[in-house]
């Protein structure tokens, strides 16, 4: 069934389809109530069985529609309708080797109600589905604080529908509300490996593999957590189509 010289393909993509179960703080193991199954080995076992056999059909259907190079983010969000840009960011080397990034955008946006800031880390394939982290798991290495278990909100502009999940962090006396989710093309999605599942079913079916973290941020610094809920969703209204555009265009 196997040509010998696609091997080492079917082992990267095993890697790769494995990376997506098991990357971040999500793994995927069967139900204790399945006794099939039997113990920890043979589960083990039927995972393997099961990326192995994903593995052939992503080996034997195709690579996907990879985008290899875009007109960078920036000059798609540098300016924002009624924003000023206050600061870019440059991330360090280590943090970019860390999330092997094919772009980003990391901006200080300053509106009528105040100061907000975007991160948008950007990829051009499903190639690298286990870079992006969530804020879940930098902010703690990172000395922050999570006060709370994230919800999960949804934001409707007509044509376009954004999932995200909402939490606030504190740094000593520094708090801030974080918006945040993950984006497959114009699908949004706050599970991480339900995210990952759809980049696959994209790479399955040669589909565009463009996908992003994003996150928004407001200081609660002399507000509340509605008003600063009601200014970031108001900044990502008016940034949202923006990259949108960058998305389709590039």
């Amino acid at each position: 069934f196997f040509r010998f010289g696609s091997f080492r393909r079917i082992l990267a993509y095993s890697y790769w389809f494995a990376g997506l179960c098991y990357s971040d703080y999500c793994v995927i193991s069967p139900s204790k109530g399945v006794g099939i199954l039997g113990n920890r080995i043979n589960r083990k076992l039927f995972i393997l069985g099961i990326v192995f056999l994903l593995t052939c059909v992503f080996v034997y259907r195709g690579k996907g529609t990879v985008q290899e190079s875009k007109e960078p983010i920036e000059q798609y969000l540098g300016h924002i309708e009624n924003y000023r840009t206050v600061r870019n960011i440059k991330l360090k080397d280590s943090a970019l080797n860390m999330l092997k990034l094919d772009d980003y955008l990391y901006v200080d946006y300053e509106g009528s109600s105040g100061k907000v800031n975007l991160y948008i880390g950007y990829y051009y394939s499903a190639e690298k589905a286990s870079a992006p982290h969530s804020p879940l798991v930098c902010y703690p290495s990172q000395g922050w604080k999570i006060e709370n278990q994230p919800s999960d909100f949804a934001i409707n502009m007509d044509t376009y529908l954004i999932n995200y999940d909402e939490i606030i962090a504190s740094l000593g006396v520094k708090k801030e509300l974080v918006l945040f989710w993950f984006q497959t093309n114009h699908h949004t999605n706050t599970n991480p490996v339900m995210n990952k599942i759809e980049m696959g079913y994209n790479k399955l079916m040669d589909n565009n593999e463009q996908n992003a973290f994003v996150r928004v941020s407001v200081p609660l610094e002399g507000i509340d957590r509605d008003q600063a809920k009601n200014n970031a969703i108001d900044f990502i209204k008016a940034f949202y189509p923006q990259f949108i555009r960058f998305i389709d265009e590039g």
